[in-house]
């Protein structure tokens, strides 16, 4: 089926591409940046908070995989507008582009910061964990999940909504150790979005959110000891590695959450 992504030259669509090429579905990869042409998909050049230009992209799809947004490591070089305009305004003119298109199934790009001040006192993230956002990436991405839900509850639209932990480019030491915290491998992200892609269409739900992670082995009873003495915990769990980390004049990072992605992985 035809699928539109947004934000296609991103670092995850570019590596979820070809996953849904090799299934045989037909992209049509949305970004403001240009994209070389290929025979594999069909690509459009156009701005998320220009609302004919999508939905006329969407033309003949059937799902629509929004990726598109400004995130929190662009706080420096963007403002409240900005972040308002392509979080909030852009995701809407998604979810109306669907309706005039007669789309139902949506996999939406969230994070994790939306849970804010929610944490505070607690260890355990999961979806239950309330929101209260503490800078403007993660309220837009807030008031963005809201529009989801209201257009599941209103026009029967199923939506996914993936929460995603850290996974910008950077060196194999500073995201190898920072899996042991809030870190995912792209292609982590890649496979939760294809995942999920298949739940709306099957319309397995209306619209619910995912806290997406990767897998980490601790429990409950590893802390408070994992906090302030990492390297015994992980030696348990990975036997050998404070030796590897030494060799490479590393440390174990202290854990201070536990990421629950069971209702993911369910």
């Amino acid at each position: 089926m035809k699928i539109l992504i947004t934000g296609a030259k991103g670092n995850f669509p570019t590596a979820l591409i070809p996953k849904l090429l090799a299934v045989g579905h037909e992209p049509v990869l949305f970004d403001l940046e240009p994209i070389r042409p290929s025979e594999d998909f069909t690509a459009v050049q156009a701005d998320i908070r220009d609302g004919v230009a999508l939905a006329m992209a969407m033309q003949g799809c059937e799902a629509v995989i929004h990726a598109c947004g400004i995130h929190g490591t662009m706080a420096d070089a963007r403002n409240y507008d900005d972040f308002y305009s392509i979080n909030v305004t852009g995701t809407h003119n998604v979810l109306r582009a669907m309706q005039l298109n007669n789309i139902k199934s949506l996999v939406f790009s969230s994070t994790e910061l939306v849970h804010g001040e929610g944490m505070r006192g607690r260890r355990l993230l999961d979806e239950t964990v309330p929101c209260i956002p503490t800078h403007i990436y993660p309220l837009t991405k807030l008031m963005a999940e809201d529009m989801c839900r209201f257009y599941a509850r209103k026009h029967q639209f199923h939506v996914a909504i993936l929460r995603y932990g850290c996974f910008i480019p950077a060196d194999w030491k500073t995201a190898g150790l920072g899996r042991l915290n809030n870190w995912l491998d792209r292609d982590d992200v890649a496979q939760a979005n294809e995942l999920a892609l298949g739940a709306v269409l099957a319309e397995e739900f209306s619209c619910e959110t995912f806290l997406i992670h990767s897998a980490k082995p601790f429990a409950d009873d590893d802390w408070p000891e994992i906090e302030v003495n990492p390297d015994a915990v992980i030696e348990r769990y990975y036997p050998g590695s404070v030796e590897l980390l030494q060799a490479h004049h590393l440390r174990a990072p202290r854990v201070h959450l536990r990421y629950n992605i069971d209702k993911a992985i369910t």
